[in-house]
C-alpha cells in the first residue's frame, strides 16, 4: 500500500471522534453540523520528510517534537483561524487535521483557503523550529493540503462520506506539493554530486596538558542555505537514496586533500560503516594517493560513525584489519551514547576512543559522569586506546577534563570548525595552561567529606630494621593472610617495607636463602616504600600508589602520624575505600546537579558542629523561581538551578578551600559550608556572578522588558522581575548552635528577610549568641 493509501485507510478508520471544544454541551459533532447543511472547512499538515528526521536524529527527540507540535497547535491555531472558529484537531503520528467552521460567514473561497492554509503552514512551522531548535537544528516544516465541504443533499445523505472525500482532496493537495519538492530536492543532490560542489572544514583535536593540537577532524558541508548544508540532511539523504558511496567518495577525496595544510598533524576522517563494501574503497589506493600528496597513512585515522550500521562486528573488524595493515589507524566516535557504542569499542579495539558528547556535557556538575569517563580512562589505559572527549563547549568542562587525566580533546570552546584549519582558541590555550590539573581533579571529584587515609589504615605488626630474615620469613609462614610488614628504626620511624612475595621471590634465587637469612632485614627491604601521613586524603594516596613503578604498584602503603608509624594500608583496602566513597557520593547526590543531597549535608554540618573550629553556612534561595517555572517549564527551570549550582561551585572553588562543601538540598535551596574568613567575599561573587548570567536563561523580548507576565495564586495576572538570588549567611562558633536544624531554623528567617528586598541580596547573622 503506497504512503498516501496507508493514511487514507487510517484516517477512515477514524471519522467520529468529539470535538475539541471548550462548550462540549452545546457544540454539535462535526457529522452532525453537515447534516444540518453547514459548511466545514478542513487543513491537513504534514511534517516534511519527518521519517528522514527521525533516522537521522531517533525516536526519542522525534517524540518530543510531536509533543511540542500538539503544545503549538492547541496554543496557537484559534487565534491564526479567527474568525472561524475551530472545530476539532485531530493528530496521527505527524498527520494533523484542523476542521474549521463560521456560524454566520459564508464559506471561504478556493484561494482564500489557500492563503489561509499556507499562512498557517508557514507561521507554525517556523514556530515550532524555534521551540524545537536544541532538538532539530536544521529546522521543520510542513506540506499543507485543504479542502472544503459544502452543503448539499449527498452531504446530508453520508456526511461520513463527504468527511472521507474531503480529506482525500487535502492529502492531494499536500501529496502534489511533496511530488514537486521531492523532485526539485532530487535535481538540487543530482548537481551536487556532479560537481562536487561540497567543501571540507576542520576541527581541532588536541593534547590536554599542553595545548598542542595532534589532529583535525575533517567535518563536511554542503551547499550554504540549502537543505544540504547540515551534513545530517546530506548524508542522511545520500543514504536514503542509495547515493551514500558516492557522497563518501568526494567528502574522502577532498578531506585528504586538506592534509598537505594540517603541518605534520592527523587527519580523522569519518567514515560510515557500509562504505567497507564500497569496491573504491581500497587502503592501496588510498596510499597511493597520499604518496603523491606527500605523506603516509599513519596519518589517517578512520573515525567510524553509525555503529549501529555494523551488522557483523566479526567481518567488520576484519575488514578494518585490512586497513590497518597498510598504516591507517582507527577511532570509534560517540563512545558511552549507547550498547552499541560500547560493543564497538570491544569488538573494534580502536587507536582513539572518542567520548560522547552525552558525556561531556555539564561533566563538572554530574558525579557520575566523571565516574564512567574515569572508567574509560581506565579501559583506554589498558587497551591502548587514547581518549578523546568530545564537544568540550565551557570552561568548566574542560577544567573537569583536565582535572580527571583526560589526554586529548575537541570542541567550539577550543576551536571551532573551519577553513584554512584553525588554530586553537588563545582563551582556551591560556586557560589550559593554568589550570592546576591537580587541584581541579581534587575539586571537583569529592562529592563529600574528604576520607583521611589513616581512618583505612590498619596497626599491622612491624619489624625492627636489625631483625634477622629469616624471623621475618617465620613470621609470613605462621600469617599467611599477611601481605607486607613496615620496617622500623629504633625511632619508631619507618626506614622501609617487606612485601611477603617479593621476599620470597628474593631468598628463592640459587644463593638468595643461604646469603640474607641470618643477616639483617635491611639488606632485602624497600628503602623507597610510599609513606603518607594519616591526614592525606585517600583519593590523593590513590594517586601516589598508582604513580609508582609498575613492581612497586601493589606494594602497600605506610601510613604515619606527625612521622611515627600509625599502620599500613593495602592497595585493596584503598580502592575499597574509593569505590565506597564513590557509591555512596552517587547514592546520596542529587540526581540534578551531581552535588551533594540532603544526607551528606547533615553529616558536613554533624562534623562541623562538633569539630570545635569555626566555620559559616551560605544558605541559598531563588526569588521569583516559580513564576519562571511556570512561564518557560521544567526544563528551563532545571537549567536555572544547574546554572545556580555552577556559579555556587565556581565561586566556592575559586575563594574557598578544598575541604568547603556545596550542597544542594532541593529545589532551588543550596547550602555552602566554608571559612568565616571568605563567607562574604562568596556571597558578593555568587550575586555578582549570578547577575551577569541570568538574563542569558529568559527569551528576548522577556530580557528586554525585564520582566515575564505570569499569574498569582490567585491566579490574578502578575508581573514578575527578573530571578534574583537571596542568601542567608550564618557564621557559627564553637558552641553558639546544637544541631542542623537549629541552623536551619535560623536561615529561614534570614532568607525572609532577604525575599523582602529587591534585587539580589545576603543577609548576616548578627544577633550575639551567647556560648
Amino acid at each position: 500500500m503506497s504512503n498516501l493509501g496507508a493514511k487514507l485507510s487510517r484516517w477512515a478508520r477514524k471519522l467520529h471522534v468529539p470535538l475539541n471544544s471548550k462548550d462540549a454541551a452545546t457544540d454539535p459533532r462535526i457529522p452532525e453540523l453537515l447534516r444540518e447543511g453547514r459548511w466545514i472547512g478542513m487543513i491537513y499538515f504534514d511534517l516534511v520528510d519527518f521519517e528522514l528526521t527521525e533516522q537521522i536524529y531517533g525516536t526519542l527527540y522525534c517524540r518530543q517534537v510531536l509533543t511540542a507540535l500538539d503544545e503549538l497547535i492547541n496554543e496557537r491555531v484559534e487565534e491564526l483561524l479567527a474568525p472561524h472558529r475551530v472545530l476539532e484537531i485531530s493528530r496521527r503520528g505527524d498527520d494533523l487535521v484542523v476542521y474549521f467552521h463560521a456560524t454566520n460567514s459564508p464559506p471561504p473561497s478556493g484561494p482564500e483557503l489557500s492563503r489561509t492554509a499556507e499562512q498557517l503552514r508557514e507561521r507554525l512551522g517556523n514556530e515550532l523550529s524555534a521551540r524545537c531548535k536544541h532538538l532539530i537544528p536544521t529546522g521543520l516544516n510542513f506540506h499543507v493540503g485543504f479542502s472544503l465541504i459544502e452543503p448539499d443533499d449527498d452531504t446530508r445523505e453520508n456526511a461520513e462520506r463527504a468527511l472521507y472525500k474531503a480529506y482525500k482532496e487535502a492529502v492531494l493537495v499536500a501529496k502534489n506539493q511533496v511530488d514537486a519538492l521531492e523532485m526539485e530536492r532530487r535535481r538540487d543532490f543530482t548537481d551536487l554530486l556532479m560537481n562536487e560542489a561540497i567543501h571540507m572544514v576542520y576541527q581541532p583535536i588536541l593534547r590536554m596538558d599542553s595545548g598542542r593540537i595532534i589532529g583535525y577532524e575533517a567535518l563536511c558541508r554542503g551547499p550554504a542555505n540549502s537543505f544540504f548544508t547540515s551534513p545530517l540532511n546530506l548524508f542522511g539523504y545520500a543514504e536514503k537514496t542509495n547515493h551514500l558511496y558516492a557522497l563518501e567518495r568526494i567528502a574522502r577525496k577532498k578531506a585528504l586533500a586538506g592534509l598537505i595544510e594540517l603541518s605534520g598533524a592527523m587527519l580523522f576522517l569519518n567514515i560510515n560503516p557500509k562504505v567497507v563494501h564500497d569496491p573504491t574503497f581500497r587502503a592501496d589506493e588510498i596510499r597511493d594517493h597520499l604518496h603523491e600528496l606527500g605523506t603516509t597513512p599513519d596519518r589517517v585515522v578512520f573515525e567510524i560513525t553509525e555503529r549501529t550500521g555494523i551488522e557483523d562486528f566479526r567481518s567488520f573488524r576484519q575488514s578494518l584489519e585490512y586497513y590497518r595493515q597498510h598504516g591507517f589507524k582507527v577511532a570509534v566516535d560517540d563512545a558511552g551514547a549507547g550498547y552499541s557504542s560500547l560493543q564497538a569499542v570491544a569488538e573494534l579495539q580502536p587507536d582513539f576512543i572518542k567520548i560522547d558528547q552525552s558525556l561531556i556535557r555539564d561533566i563538572d556538575q554530574n558525579a557520575i559522569k566523571r565516574i564512567l569517563v574515569e572508567t574509560f580512562l581506565t579501559f583506554g589505559e589498558k587497551t591502548g586506546g587514547r581518549i578523546i572527549a568530545e564537544e568540550i563547549e565551557t570552561a568548566d568542562e574542560l577544567a573537569t577534563l583536565q582535572g580527571l587525566g583526560v589526554p586529548f580533546g575537541q570542541g567550539f570552546f577550543l576551536a571551532l570548525p573551519a577553513y584554512p584549519p584553525p588554530p586553537v582558541d588563545v582563551a582556551a590555550a591560556r586557560l589550559m595552561k593554568e589550570n592546576d590539573t591537580q587541584s581541579v581533579r581534587d575539586r571537583n571529584s569529592r562529592l563529600g567529606r574528604i576520607v583521611p587515609v589513616g581512618g583505612i589504615s590498619q596497626g599491622v605488626t612491624t619489624m625492627n630494621i636489625h631483625t634477622v630474615t629469616k624471623d621475618v620469613v617465620d613470621f609470613f609462614t605462621g600469617h599467611p593472610q599477611v601481605e607486607g610488614v613496615a620496617v622500623l628504626g629504633d625511632d619508631h620511624r619507618p626506614a622501609g617495607l617487606i612485601m611477603r612475595d617479593k621476599l620470597f621471590n628474593q631468598l628463592g634465587t640459587q644463593f638468595g636463602f643461604a646469603v640474607y637469612t641470618e643477616r639483617p632485614i635491611y639488606l632485602v627491604m624497600d628503602p623507597q616504600a610510599l609513606i603518607v601521613e594519616n591526614d592525606t586524603p585517600v583519593e590523593v594516596v590513590s594517586q601516589l600508589a598508582m604513580a609508582r613503578p609498575d613492581h612497586k604498584v601493589y606494594d602497600s602503603i605506610i601510613v604515619t602520624k606527625n612521622g611515627i608509624y600509625h599502620g599500613l594500608v593495602s592497595v585493596r583496602q584503598l580502592l575499597d575505600a574509593i569505590t565506597g566513597i564513590q557509591v555512596e557520593a552517587a547514592r546520596f547526590a542529587n540526581p540534578l546537579t551531581g552535588l551533594p543531597g540532603n544526607r551528606l549535608i547533615e553529616e558536613e554540618l554533624l562534623s562541623r558542629l562538633g569539630g570545635g573550629q569555626p566555620f559559616s553556612v551560605i544558605y541559598t534561595d531563588l526569588d521569583h523561581f516559580k513564576g519562571f517555572n511556570d512561564r518557560y517549564g521544567f526544563e528551563r527551570g532545571d537549567q536555572a538551578i544547574k546554572m545556580t549550582a555552577s556559579i555556587l561551585t565556581e565561586q566556592v572553588s575559586r575563594l574557598g578551600r578544598p575541604d568547603d562543601l556545596v550542597g544542594h538540598i532541593g529545589g532551588d535551596d543550596f547550602i555552602v559550608v566554608t571559612r568565616p574568613e571568605v563567607s562574604e567575599a562568596i556571597c558578593r561573587g555568587v550575586i555578582e556572578a549570578f547577575d551577569e548570567r541570568v538574563p542569558e536563561l529568559y527569551d528576548p523580548e522577556d530580557r528586554k522588558r525585564g520582566y515575564i507576565n505570569s499569574r498569582d495564586r490567585q491566579d490574578r495576572p502578575v508581573r514578575l522581575p527578573l530571578m534574583t538570588v537571596s542568601l542567608a549567611l550564618i557564621d557559627c562558633h564553637p558552641g553558639h548552635y546544637q544541631s542542623p536544624e537549629e541552623l536551619s531554623r535560623i536561615a529561614a528567617g534570614l532568607k525572609k528577610y532577604a525575599k523582602s528586598m529587591e534585587g539580589s541580596v545576603f543577609v548576616k547573622e548578627r544577633r550575639h549568641r551567647p556560648s
